[in-house]
């Protein structure tokens, strides 16, 4: 008998990763999908190509029902896990007694294979990747690892938003629901200089040695940088008083945890990301099946969301502009707003 039970549990393990809703039963679990080679757009390729992921809620009966939702600039599927829940709250964007929910980690945060992780191709000699390489990555774990055919929506801030606008342009038949959040389809002109410098800020400081370093660079001025961009003025001023200056410049100056490498790589992507090509906005947009709701900050200097105002014009899609002072930081200061016109939008396909 302890034979049997032992043989039923070997053949259960060999096909759990095959069943396409065991995933829900590693609810927000860091897990990994080990893809073997990932060939880039460049033609080179990532050896021992792993996918960093999380899954939360189950797939309904008809498979119909999940919800991916990639990582933005230098973040982690961790910091995803709030906007995924069964519980009402002012950061949930997903539904998971609804939806079933995944959370994808982008190649080069330093979870998914980076220049930092890498045995194989370590730090400079890893290759660079592009946003729609993020894609293509991504669409092996959803399509090879958790073997679902259509997807009910991508969603995405940032960087992951600039990922659902690939995913759209990629597999444009493969989900019917686009949630660009504080995003963009090709960054412009002032876009490229903002990142522009903050990745000069990286590469011209000393402790980098054009990415050879042995010992992590603390990059004290790209991150004060980074802190200095992502919010407005008015929210600078109203969350610092003059009198915690000090203390504030020192904090941003600290140390953040991921490589610099991986910093390079990822913001890299970001630069070389364009949707549109040398084809009119208007008719790329009108080309993507998809129904969008579009969301951008009135104030936000780290992704200018005039092109995504246009996407959404063309589409004749809803829109949701913010107000809210903490700018690309949107979910600090209007969270409630965005959570509530994105359930709204998952579950009905509208909003009001």
């Amino acid at each position: 008998m302890r034979m049997r039970i032992r043989k039923l549990e070997l053949t259960v393990a060999l096909l759990l990763p095959f069943l396409p809703w065991s995933s829900h039963a590693q609810n927000g679990v860091q897990q990994f999908a080990e893809l073997g080679q990932c060939r880039l757009k460049s033609g080179k390729v990532i050896e021992h190509c792993r996918i960093g992921y999380r899954t939360f809620g189950s797939l309904n009966a008809a498979q119909d029902n999940a919800v991916v939702m990639a990582t933005w600039l230098y973040g982690v599927s961790g910091d995803l896990v709030t906007f995924f829940g069964v519980q009402p709250s002012q950061q949930r964007l997903v539904d998971t007694s609804r939806f079933f929910g995944v959370a994808l980690d982008a190649l080069g945060n330093g979870v998914s294979s980076s220049p930092s992780n890498s045995n194989a191709q370590p730090g400079t000699d890893f290759p660079q990747f592009t946003t729609g390489d993020m894609v293509e990555a991504e669409y092996r774990v959803v399509t090879e690892v958790l073997h679902l055919k259509h997807l009910h929506a991508v969603v995405g801030l940032s960087m992951g938003g600039e990922q659902t606008y690939m995913w759209a342009s990629l597999h444009p038949d493969f989900f019917d629901l686009a949630v660009p959040i504080i995003a963009t389809p090709r960054l412009t002109t002032y876009d490229l200089l903002t990142k522009q410098v903050m990745l000069e800020t990286i590469l011209r400081d000393p402790a980098y040695q054009n990415g050879k370093y042995t010992v992590e660079p603390e990059l004290k001025l790209a991150n004060l940088l980074g802190d200095l961009v992502v919010t407005s003025p008015g929210y600078r001023n109203q969350a610092t008083p003059r009198a915690q200056f000090e203390t504030f410049v020192q904090k941003s100056e600290s140390p953040i945890a991921m490589d610099a490498n991986d910093r390079v790589w990822q913001m890299r992507a970001v630069m070389a990301h364009d949707v549109i090509g040398d084809r009119p906005l208007e008719a790329v947009a009108k080309a993507s099946p998809q129904h969008y709701l579009i969301i951008v900050s009135a104030l936000d200097r780290m992704v200018n969301p005039q092109p995504g105002l246009a996407w959404a014009a063309a589409k004749g899609g809803p829109t949701y502009i913010s107000q809210g002072t903490c700018a690309h930081l949107i979910m600090d200061c209007d969270a409630a707003a965005v959570s509530a016109l994105v359930q709204r939008f998952l579950s009905e396909g509208k909003v009001p």
